[in-house]
């Protein structure tokens, strides 16, 4: 039922007065004004009415006062509400005469006072302040601040994060990756989220709703994509499910490049936020370090201020002092602390972590850089002026053969770096298994700890960038004393050094050739990790990928070349892992039966890409004749001709080679069940295999199940496992770096599973 009217008055009759517009349904037919007062009463949204005499007494209810003017024998007049009591704001912070630019969630229209913005703002998960424009009675909900300016007569009001009032525990640490995968150092806070109680129940529920439907699809290629949920793009977060503890949720957020976490271990939830870039905030670690972040932390997690601290140390001292603080900004001898709010759910955390060393991959020069650090002007050797960008450093400073360089953006300046001569073993971070050697050391002005190791190697593991800051370390063979190096902070510099070629990157022995033919390019990542891993790290194995289709999946927005990016990055993470090849991509164009085909090689890794789309795949399979999406003049008749494709890269890639293997899908009796170009893939590669006369004697073969099993029990162990994870989240990095879509949540449930068919062994050696 419709709950009673408050009890309102009318107030003093206004004779001869007409209100201009907007009426409240049909005009009523009632004998009196006072009829007319009852009815504007009980009428919802009504607040003024006018009664005339026509025919009949006629009563008008209107939902604002508009203009007056005068009409003869008209009366008019309006409800008075009684006044409550006043109670406290939600909002109880409010700025006027300012508008803060951007990040809106949502307009409301329709509100005269500024007031009902707050409420607005209450109904509106992830809503963190309002502005109030009076020319257009507009709220304007946003999830954070912006770029604040004047805006006469607009009133901006702030609702304070909501979360539970249970004080927060003290800042713990903890590290994900053992050798040979990276270290990924971070912090958290237990019992703790970077999100508001009432967005997180939202998230929380939506996400659940992603994960049912994507299970009713059995998370396959053949679905669209879905969107883990509607609140993603205007809160700036990221949902990854299916990750398996808060380390590999703090990793992936780092893989990721963001730096703030809220893990939920009951559901395996990491949501990250993606926050705005900065240089002012510095974040506690458990021991009581301060690490500037290059991203900032929102309003609503400002926890508290203290005026005239002297220095930045003291600031960091108040803040380690309280235990709970997660980070804090001094500026202008204001120190302000923040800190996640307190969560009412089980098992929450609030995690922060910085992954300051990247490696870039330019084709002309790799390189790693570290933002926000330089090294002291002493070791200066050569300072360039007018460099362009960090890229470009890099690239001047393998010219000139230094090793180590510094680039800052403000003054455009390019500084190669020397340290001192010295017979200590000086090095820099790379990947896990081989370090950047360089001869020489730096002073205390650099190294920060010193540690005991036994061996350069051991020392080199000491360095973790993410826990300290640090870009190497040096090893005193003689006294057997090891020390880590750290850079000093530099808003506008990036440090970096030039990867120096130590491993091979191309191969000098072939004694085995594995072929993994497939339909998308992260089939093989999926369905054959395992043998994948075991291939990669032989020295001696060549693995060969191919792929029959584009995997555009009939998109023409990009999506294709952005998952050929997200395979090779895949590559480059086996590569690295394993530390036998260089990760150098080398690109051509190749030649094969009069098609021009893309290949990339990474170390003991090709790629061969047909690009055919995947509508193109299948009519090629039905024997029409078709075009690549890349080369539209150069048509398959039929699918022989695919196959005589396929086996002049068999041929070329395993020319003289005695053990040759080819993995493919599985697809007997598996129309239906399987993804179509999945089983339409394997058949062809079988038929080819068994029925050419260079490969049907001495090609094994093993065929690997897809949807089928994806979803049955976790079959993959330990070193294998892990191994995919890591290379399934760089799948992911490679393609959002092209196209935006997240992929970690679309397959990640289906990581841990290789189920292979029977197998087809062959014993003859070829010889082709």
């Amino acid at each position: 039922p419709t709950p009673a009217p408050d009890q309102k008055q009318c107030a003093p009759v206004q004779e001869d007065t007409d209100y201009i517009g907007y009426d409240l349904g049909e005009p009523l037919a009632l004998d009196t004004i006072d009829l007319c007062c009852t009815a504007c009463s009980n009428t919802r949204g009504c607040v003024v009415f006018v009664w005339v005499m026509r025919d009949v007494g006629t009563c008008i209810l209107k939902s604002f006062k508009g203009q007056s003017s005068s009409y003869p024998g008209a009366r008019a007049s309006y409800l008075i509400v009684p006044t409550p009591a006043p109670t406290p704001s939600a909002c109880p912070v409010v700025e006027k005469d300012v508008d803060y630019a951007g990040n809106d969630i949502m307009a409301v229209g329709d509100r005269s006072r500024y007031e009902d913005c707050c409420t607005d703002c209450q109904n509106t998960p992830g809503c963190a302040l309002y502005v109030w424009s009076p020319d257009s009675r507009t709220c304007y909900l946003k999830y954070k601040k912006g770029d604040k300016g004047a805006a006469r007569g607009a009133v901006a009001g702030f609702l304070p994060v909501g979360g539970s009032t249970t004080p927060l525990t003290a800042v713990q640490s903890g590290s994900f990756g053992t050798f040979p995968f990276p270290t990924t150092a971070f912090n958290y806070i237990k019992g703790a989220q970077w999100i508001d109680q009432e967005t997180m129940q939202v998230v929380k529920s939506q996400v659940e709703t992603f994960v049912a439907e994507s299970l009713a699809h059995d998370f396959s290629h053949g679905a669209s994509a879905i969107p883990i949920f509607t609140l993603e793009s205007v809160l700036s977060l990221d949902v990854y499910i299916n990750t398996t503890s808060i380390g590999e949720c703090a990793s992936v957020t780092a893989t990721y490049k963001h730096n703030f976490f809220t893990y939920d271990p009951t559901n395996q939830y990491c949501m990250v936020l993606v926050n705005t870039p900065d240089s002012t905030l510095a974040m506690m670690t458990a021991s009581g370090q301060a690490m500037v972040y290059p991203q900032s932390l929102d309003d609503p997690f400002k926890s508290g201020s203290v005026s005239n601290v002297a220095t930045n140390d003291a600031c960091v001292a108040a803040c380690q002092a309280k235990g709970n603080c997660a980070g804090v900004v001094y500026a202008g001898k204001t120190c302000t602390f923040y800190q996640p709010k307190a969560s009412s759910f089980g098992g929450i955390a609030a995690g922060w972590v910085n992954k300051p060393v990247v490696n870039v991959d330019t084709g002309a020069v790799q390189y790693s850089s570290m933002a926000l650090a330089a090294l002291p002007k002493a070791y200066v050797k050569e300072m360039v002026p007018g460099i362009a960008s960090t890229k470009d450093c890099a690239v001047a400073a393998s010219q000139k053969k230094f090793t180590l360089f510094g680039y800052n953006q403000k003054t455009k300046v390019c500084n190669f770096y020397q340290p001192v001569t010295s017979t200590k073993a000086l090095s820099l971070v790379n990947t896990p298994l081989v370090p950047v050697a360089l001869s020489g050391s730096f002073g205390s002005d650099v190294a920060v700890k010193a540690l005991a190791a036994t061996s350069a190697s051991d020392c080199y593991k000491l360095c973790i960038p993410s826990q300290n800051n640090c870009f190497g370390s040096v090893f005193d063979s003689a006294a057997k004393s090891c020390a880590t190096y750290q850079a000093g902070f530099d808003a506008a510099s990036t440090l970096g050094w030039v990867i120096l070629k130590t491993l091979p990157d191309t191969m000098s022995t072939v004694n085995q050739v594995d072929f993994y033919i497939t339909a998308h390019q992260d089939d093989h990542e999926l369905f054959m990790s395992a043998p994948i891993y075991n291939s990669v790290k032989t020295q001696s194995t060549k693995s060969v990928f191919v792929y029959l289709s584009a995997g555009d999946a009939g998109q023409t927005d990009g999506w294709w070349r952005a998952r050929e990016t997200g395979t090779i990055e895949a590559t480059k993470t086996w590569i690295n892992l394993f530390g036998l090849y260089a990760p150098t991509q080398r690109t051509e164009t190749v030649l094969v039966k009069g098609h021009n085909i893309q290949k990339v090689s990474v170390g003991n890794v090709m790629h061969y890409f047909i690009r055919l789309t995947e509508d193109s795949f299948g009519q090629v399979l039905s024997n029409q004749k078709r075009a690549p999406i890349d080369q539209p003049k150069e048509f398959y008749a039929n699918s022989q001709a695919l196959k005589d494709v396929v086996k002049a890269i068999i041929v070329a890639e395993a020319t003289k080679i005695q053990k040759v293997t080819a993995s493919y899908s599985k697809y007997l009796d598996d129309e239906g069940i399987d993804h179509y170009l999945h089983v339409g893939a394997g058949k062809m590669t079988a038929e080819l295999l068994n029925a050419d006369p260079l490969f049907k004697n001495c090609v094994s073969h093993q065929p690997y199940y897809g949807y089928q099993k994806w979803l049955d029990a976790v079959n993959m162990q330990d070193m294998e496992l892990w191994a995919q994870r890591a290379v399934w989240a760089n799948v992911g990095v490679g393609i959002m770096s092209q196209y935006p879509r997240n992929v970690w949540s679309e397959h990640s449930p289906a990581l841990g599973r290789t189920y292979t068919s029977t197998a087809i062994t062959k014993t003859t050696p070829c010889n082709f």
